[in-house]
């Protein structure tokens, strides 16, 4: 089971290689020049149609006639291809006219006489024709011979009736330019007594010819791109060409944001000075300017049994005992005169306890009831003398 779980990760590979192998193969063998072609021959029809194909820029369309001898187009065929137009009749002999007129008085002079209608082009060279039989107008409807007050009448001739917009004779063949001003506009033609035959010709000249070559080129632009696509896109691997996500480095977690109370409270912080008071517990004494700090500390100097000073003694107020110096205030003092202090040298100090305190005002006491009794006996031994 081993070598199989083993072995199936190479077969699955070399598998994965010839297919995007192959896939590379029909995208960029097959594919890629069907579109190469295609683009080619797109690109050569635009070329083709804009050169030797372009269409013509006079359109020509003709109709044989037989058996009338009115012929009428029906409303819009004038303006068909452009709305200027060139109609040509050819009788053969006798006197042919063409009159433009509205499809409305049309009808009335072509009130009982049979006529041929031109309804339209059958191809770009050719016009269609129907017949229609004596008494029916373009409208289909039926009139009288006699009942037709606007209808053509044999006194007037056809080339000075006042019915029309514009008219045109000549002898066997003539010739008109028309321009559709109106939708309801059409030509009729006369091919005069005893015409039953004609050749009418149409011919317009378009100002603007139809654009194919350019929807050419741009399909030939659009295969190109296909072609391209088809090379080096589409032919990757389906692996290659899905999207790589890159795996970017962890990102630090971000430290605590400072709040805005914080940071006022900072800057307050910053302000006040970078040193702290120590505090003694009681209040402080203020000392006088100029004043020198070190005599705020008493010192006691202590005299030794001999009498003589020894060394100054500094005593701390925080380590006396205030409840022991009232009771000691309470006591009377001796009434004897205490020795003038000698000038106290400040220079060398040092902190004597409680115990060293009362030690020495007991040997303070001691020393002055001893003064006290030898002065006594000296005051008798006088008087005995005497």
């Amino acid at each position: 089971m081993r070598l199989t779980k083993r072995n199936r990760k190479p077969e699955n590979a070399q598998e994965e290689a010839l297919r995007a192998k192959r896939h590379a193969m029909i995208m960029r063998g097959v594919v890629t020049p069907i579109f190469g072609l295609l683009a080619v021959a797109a690109i050569a029809l635009g070329l083709l149609n804009a050169t030797v194909w372009q269409p013509s820029r006079t359109i020509t369309a003709d109709a044989k006639v037989t058996g009338t001898r009115y012929i009428v187009t029906d409303p819009d065929v004038l303006g068909l291809v452009d709305d200027r137009v060139t109609i040509t009749a050819d009788g053969g002999s006798g006197t042919v006219c063409v009159a433009i007129a509205s499809s409305k008085d049309a009808t009335g002079w072509l009130a009982g006489h049979p006529y041929t209608r031109l309804t339209g082009l059958s191809d770009w060279t050719t016009l269609s024709t129907e017949r229609a039989s004596a008494g029916t107008g373009q409208s289909g409807s039926q009139s009288d011979s006699g009942d037709s007050g606007d209808s053509g009448d044999e006194d007037v001739a056809f080339a000075d009736s006042d019915m029309w917009r514009s008219v045109q004779c000549g002898d066997g063949s003539t010739e008109i330019k028309a321009t559709s001003s109106a939708v309801t506009d059409v030509a009729l033609v006369d091919l005069g007594e005893g015409g039953d035959s004609a050749d009418v010709s149409f011919t317009w000249t378009r100002k603007t010819l139809p654009d194919y070559s350019t929807p050419m080129y741009f399909l030939g632009g659009l295969l190109v791109v296909l072609a391209i696509l088809t090379a080096s896109v589409f032919a990757m691997p389906p692996h290659k060409r899905r999207k790589r996500v890159v795996e970017s480095d962890p990102i630090p977690a971000r430290e605590e944001e400072v709040s805005i109370a914080e940071a006022f409270t900072g800057s307050l912080n910053a302000i006040k000075p970078s040193f702290t008071p120590k505090s003694s517990g009681r209040p402080r004494r203020r000392h006088a300017v100029g004043s020198d700090t070190s005599s705020s500390i008493p010192v006691v100097r202590i005299e030794g049994e001999s009498g003589t000073g020894t060394q100054p003694v500094v005593v701390d107020p925080s380590s006396r005992n205030l409840v022991a110096d009232a009771g000691a205030s309470a006591t009377p003092a001796p009434t004897t005169p205490e020795p003038q202090p000698e000038p106290v040298d400040d220079s060398a100090t040092s902190v004597i306890s409680q115990d060293e305190l009362q030690a020495y005002f007991a040997r303070l006491a001691r020393e002055v009831g001893e003064e006290s009794t030898s002065g006594d006996d000296n005051g008798d031994d006088g008087k005995g003398k005497e």
